[in-house]
């Protein structure tokens, strides 16, 4: 137990140190918002929502980067007894930018995470804290000198029962 402990601190070591000597000119922050459009059983609960959120990104050699991210959502209710569900959580991602010539430059990216959510309503609140994932793309571009990109992706909270799924797309910029 303690040499696989011993291992695996020693491995994240080694990475945090790599990433963090390449990442000193290179990591980026950036900030989004936009709408989140929830699915399935969770679309049939609630509206359309809002988000805003933010990340930080590190290379992870040439063509990989690892992208944190955290988010906030919120949901107005759509059925009785229920006012809002509000999001909240951060995901570790891979981003994998895809080579172009064109001035739009997409890349594609997927992670896990946890997200709390609670539910308010006439009964009172309910909170839960579930592992989640997300696949999504986006594209970077330019407009004058600032750093913009748009994503859309796909969330899942694994909540008990069924899924809590959404579909977020924002604009955000990158500094």
């Amino acid at each position: 137990m303690i040499r696989t402990t011993l291992r695996g601190l020693a491995a994240a070591t080694v990475l945090f140190v790599a990433v963090s000597s390449t990442a000193s000119a290179q990591s980026r922050f950036g900030l989004t918002a936009g709408i989140a459009m929830p699915m399935g059983d969770f679309g049939d609960a609630v509206g359309l929502g809002v988000q805003v959120g933010g990340h930080f990104q590190l290379p992870l050699g040439e063509s990989l980067q690892l992208r944190f991210n955290g988010d906030f959502s919120n949901y107005g209710g759509d059925v009785a007894g229920l006012d809002n569900v509000r999001l909240l959580g951060a995901v570790a991602n891979i981003v994998l930018p895809i080579k172009t010539t064109s001035e739009l430059k997409p890349y594609v990216y997927g992670g896990l995470g946890m997200y709390q959510w609670t539910m308010n309503g006439t009964g009172g609140s309910l909170d839960e804290t579930d592992l989640a994932f997300n696949v999504g793309v986006g594209y970077d571009f330019k407009l004058g000198n600032s750093n913009l990109f748009t994503e859309l992706r796909f969330l899942s909270i694994q909540s008990e029962g069924s899924a809590t799924n959404t579909m977020p797309i924002v604009i955000g910029l990158r500094f």
